[in-house]
């Protein structure tokens, strides 16, 4: 075929066609940059959203860990508190359990003349005077005592009789016995 056009229009078609083809480089390479653009804009989006919410976790975690801090450090104000009430209770004992103790330990025929327990009685030697029916209960009121896990040292001072005495009971017996401390029935 030949070429009749002249060589201007030659020229002005060549440079329509490298128009085109820039145009369309340009099409592309616009829709390119604004493809990255918006991924670039999305990826900051995602990551400035995961970065709040990573703060956000991570706020919660340390208000978390000093709420367990805190309940930490109650708990072993309690425990110390409670060791401390028990080594208490431990070595307390009760006037209760004293005298219940005491007459567990009286066999029958034998009453308490006088007795005094308060807190410097416990743990050191303290007097019981009682009186008996008879004198054959010595013993046995020994026996009571020295088996008893509430008192130790078991000192008998004197056995009296006096058969004028009109109560019934004419034997007065003098003891001294020591309450164990942290001891009970």
């Amino acid at each position: 075929m030949i070429n009749l056009l002249p060589a201007e229009t030659k020229i002005q078609l060549r440079a329509a066609h490298t128009n085109v083809l820039l145009f369309k480089y340009l099409l592309v390479l616009g829709t390119g940059v604004t493809f990255l653009g918006l991924a670039f804009g999305a990826s900051y989006i995602f990551l400035t959203n995961n970065k709040a919410a990573i703060e956000k976790l991570e706020n919660n975690s340390q208000s978390t860990v000093s709420l367990y801090s805190v309940a930490q450090k109650q708990l072993n104000s309690i425990l110390s508190s409670v060791a401390t009430a028990k080594s208490i209770m431990d070595q307390q004992i009760s006037y209760s359990d004293i005298v219940t103790g005491i007459a567990a330990a009286l066999p029958a025929g034998i009453i308490i003349d006088k007795l005094v327990v308060d807190n410097s009685t416990i743990g050191k030697p303290m007097t019981l005077l009682a009186r008996a029916k008879t004198a054959e209960s010595v013993p046995l009121m020994k026996d009571n005592f020295t088996q008893s896990t509430l008192f130790s040292n078991y000192n008998l001072m004197s056995v009296t009789n006096n058969p004028t005495d009109s109560s019934g009971f004419p034997v007065q017996i003098s003891v001294s016995i020591t309450v164990n401390k942290g001891m009970s029935l």
